[in-house]
């Protein structure tokens, strides 16, 4: 998301990398009403995930998507 931040801000500047500084691409989706945020780094292969603003690990991440896969409102 080149162009916005974690938050998907147009007109913001992406994130950085904490290991290598090179910039995150944030993939962004609605989760039960939440943004879940996966950010990726494509020179050190560092991935992190974030639910409604708070960093979670990866099986919380997937648990969360499978809970909500298929669900109407």
């Amino acid at each position: 998301m080149s162009g916005t931040d974690q938050s998907g801000v147009p007109g913001t500047a992406p994130r950085r990398c904490d290991r290598c500084s090179h910039e995150m691409v944030a993939i962004r989706m609605t989760v039960d009403g939440n943004d879940l945020i996966m950010e990726s780094c494509q020179r050190c292969d560092v991935r992190r995930w974030h639910l409604a603003g708070r960093e979670i690990e990866l099986p919380e991440a997937l648990a969360q998507v499978g809970e909500h896969v298929g669900r109407r409102r």
